[in-house]
């Protein structure tokens, strides 16, 4: 796929009609299955099953994170 047939389908998934995402709808019907047995008022929402792409980190901001995983499971 070159660089203006990409930019075709993201126009006709904007303007028109937009493609099934799959993660979006498994997260829907999850999310409905377990509303009854969710606490009243924190049913998950569909958005909770969908993964979520972070940005890489830098190695300080991985070091930060695993000090601070290490401190809060009473290591040292």
């Amino acid at each position: 796929m070159d660089s203006r047939e990409l930019a075709e389908w993201m126009a006709y998934t904007r303007y028109f009609q937009a493609l099934p995402d799959p993660w979006r709808q498994t997260g829907l019907e999850v999310s409905a299955i377990l509303a009854p047995y969710s606490p009243k008022g924190r049913a998950p929402s569909a958005d909770d099953f969908n993964p979520i792409e972070r940005p890489p980190q830098h190695e300080d901001q991985m070091l930060a994170q695993i000090r601070m995983l290490q401190s809060a499971l009473g290591g040292g």
